[in-house]
């Protein structure tokens, strides 16, 4: 067992084997019946309520429980009217229909469908299809002689970041977006929709932020500190992570008029959508109007926090953590996470009253405001941060727990290789299989591959902002209703997790992960396996358009990529042999330097185009918004076409690199 004595890993075995004894699916089912009872947007009573709902039950379980509560911008809907004026007409609904046997449908304080952060605007104009609505789709355009200026662009979901989208047509001087959920994505063209299955029915509306999360996650009147009561607030004119155009969402149902009403050329054939007749690009003869009008206000969030003490280092500590806010009802995003983040702390809590400890303090950490833009979890890092970089372990991060059988993972190299063991200990309840050969399988790969974290759920200021190492899991499937009314119990009950055994299975990985981290003898971290998984990227760095201007300055990193893998490698190897050894006297120091090796990799100053985000390795690409882009300063300074910054940021990760190898050394002489 990793980073465990012989002696420590008996010990652990049995505590592992405790803790998923104690898992409960049917606890899963009870507690996500409670959590889907009523809508909570952030910011809402209903929101409240839930979190002194789990501020009891963390309580109940033996845990020390603290709130904290922020103060933070969220715009709620006054009125949103998208309307096609020629050469029909047609009104756009706003909500979902109800279902005569489905009293959730009927809830009066479902939000009506916006995308958070849309400014308010009233216009109206000829509308034109731009597929995904990326730079790319832009330039197909352009190549064809179509201008996108002063019209009103409707996009599909899917592809990237609906905030990206919204950047990306300002930017190319549309007046306006739709976003729609189109069919062949996430509707009847991958299956039977809601309630006979579960893709997206034709009323089912993604609602979402459109705030620039790819410019800093922080509440958009607080960059870089904490949203307080009385903080200091930019007014909404210096803010730098807001749209300029208003932005909406339809349900497909309400998107085809509008598709059917273009006219102008064929779509590329990768742009045709689902619906049942040809798509073409505009502009017109189809004229739109869109209005937005929001309330702006500032509004109490509140994050809840709970702490299980560890017996011999509880200023260390592993962090779990999972957002309570959600869109409407929320079963899979967030419910099915928050009920496994219960489960795990209800069962540790059992084995803590029982006499049963971890050596590390385990913190379970339920976020506020996810949905608007990850406001809860960064303000709590902004508050906390240098409290944060001395004391974390690590970060688990569990957003969506189960929508179905299919495990995924994205992680910070240091943690993959304990990833790909924790799962060989927890049986995959669709297969009987360890979740390990069940993952392995579905990928089709000899070694399961783990993503890079970029952004989109709450690890983001973790890893982007405080530079700690972290983990993004879940279990995934068929899910059409993803911010929608129809996310509720009945679509989790019959269709993600009908059994609840996936939110048990991935509460028996947290877990699981979470024990391993807070009672290791030395820390499971493994600096070899980052810089080996850093050598791809750069070899792509290598072999892109730029290679001639930056060769001289790439092959200095793969040398430094190289001395590091070696040193690592090295380190690894002695951390074994001492581990084995009769003299641990300088373990706890070992330890500490270990877990901040990480930080080596940030710099406070950030990335120059988003000073917010201080690491260098990782990132969210200016164009994914989720997705994480690898070395993001040269990524950005090639995309800018700055060749002077590009060097610059190379420099950066030189001093980077060679900070890491330093660190691995200073440890390697400890021993």
């Amino acid at each position: 067992m990793r980073g465990f004595t012989a002696e420590s890993a008996a010990t652990q075995k049995q505590y592992e084997t405790r803790f998923k004894e104690l898992v409960s699916a049917e606890r899963c089912q009870h507690k996500l019946r409670y959590l889907t009872e009523e809508p909570h947007l952030a910011g809402t009573e209903n929101s409240r309520k839930v979190a002194e709902y789990l501020r009891t039950e963390f309580e109940n379980y033996g845990l020390q429980v603290q709130m904290y509560e922020y103060h933070v911008y969220l715009p709620y809907p006054l009125e949103v009217h998208v309307e096609l004026l020629s050469p029909v007409q047609h009104l756009a609904v706003g909500k979902e229909a109800s279902w005569e046997w489905d009293k959730d449908s009927y809830e009066t304080e479902i939000v009506q469908a916006y995308n958070a952060y849309s400014p308010d605007g009233d216009v109206t104009a000829e509308l034109i299809y731009v597929n995904k609505g990326l730079p790319e789709d832009y330039r197909i355009l352009a190549e064809q002689g179509i201008s996108v200026e002063g019209k009103i662009c409707i996009v599909r979901y899917g592809g990237s970041y609906r905030g990206v989208k919204a950047k990306v047509a300002g930017d190319n001087g549309a007046v306006g977006l739709i976003l729609y959920s189109d069919p062949a994505d996430d509707g009847y063209m991958r299956g039977d929709v809601y309630p006979r299955g579960p893709w997206r029915s034709d009323d089912a509306i993604q609602r979402g932020t459109v705030k620039y999360i790819f410019q800093h996650a922080s509440d958009p009147l607080t960059p870089g500190w904490a949203a307080t009561k009385d903080a200091d607030r930019l007014s909404f004119d210096e803010t730098t992570d807001l749209p300029k155009i208003p932005v909406v969402p339809l349900a497909y149902r309400d998107a085809k008029p509008f598709l059917k009403a273009l006219a102008g050329p064929n779509v590329p054939s990768e742009w045709q959508g689902g619906l049942p007749f040809a798509y073409h690009i505009g502009p017109g003869p189809a004229k739109v109007r869109i209005k937005v009008r929001s309330e702006h206000s500032i509004r109490p969030i509140y994050n809840v926090i709970a702490t299980l003490e560890g017996t011999e280092y509880p200023d260390q500590w592993v962090i779990l953590g999972n957002h309570h806010d959600a869109w409407v009802y929320g079963a899979a995003d967030p419910g099915s996470g928050t009920t496994s983040l219960l489960e795990v702390a209800q069962c540790l809590g059992e084995l803590a009253k029982a006499g049963t400890r971890p050596k590390r303090t385990i913190v379970f950490a339920s976020w506020d405001a996810e949905e608007f833009g990850i406001l809860g979890s960064t303000e709590w890092v902004e508050d906390l941060k240098t409290t944060l970089q001395q004391k974390t372990i690590a970060y688990l991060n569990v957003d969506i727990a189960a929508t179905g059988g299919r495990f995924y993972v994205s992680a910070t190299p240091s943690l993959r290789e304990l990833m790909r063991e924790v799962t060989q200990n927890v049986v995959d309840p669709g297969t009987l299989k360890p979740v390990y050969k069940s993952w392995k399988m579905a990928q089709g790969k000899e070694i399961p591959q783990i993503g890079n974290l970029g952004s989109g759920s709450d690890h983001s200021p973790f890893v982007g902002h405080a530079g700690i190492p972290a983990v993004s899991m879940g279990f995934g499937g068929p899910y059409g209703v993803y911010h929608a009314m129809q996310d509720n119990f009945y679509w989790m009950a019959h269709f993600g997790d009908p059994t609840f055994r996936y939110q048990a299975t991935m509460a028996q990985v947290w877990g699981t992960l979470a024990l391993q981290l807070a009672n290791a003898d030395i820390l499971p971290f493994d600096y070899e396996t980052y810089a080996t998984d850093l050598m791809t990227p750069l070899k792509l760095l290598q072999n892109s358009g730029a290679k001639n201007k930056i060769a001289k300055d790439i092959e200095k990193l793969d040398g430094l990529l190289t001395e590091w893998q070696q040193a690592a490698g090295i380190l690894n190897r002695e951390l074994a042999r001492y581990l084995a050894s009769d003299d641990l006297s300088q373990i706890s120091e070992v330890n500490q330097r270990l877990y901040q090796l990480e930080r080596r990799l940030t710099s406070e100053t950030g990335l120059p185009l988003r000073p917010w985000f201080k690491h260098l390795i990782y990132a969210p690409g200016l164009n994914t918004g989720y997705a994480a882009v690898v070395f993001p300063g040269v990524l950005d300074a090639l995309e800018n076409g700055d060749d002077a910054a590009v060097h610059v940021e190379i420099d950066r990760l030189v001093e980077a690199f060679t900070r890491m190898i330093q660190g691995i050394n200073e440890i390697r002489g400890m021993l």
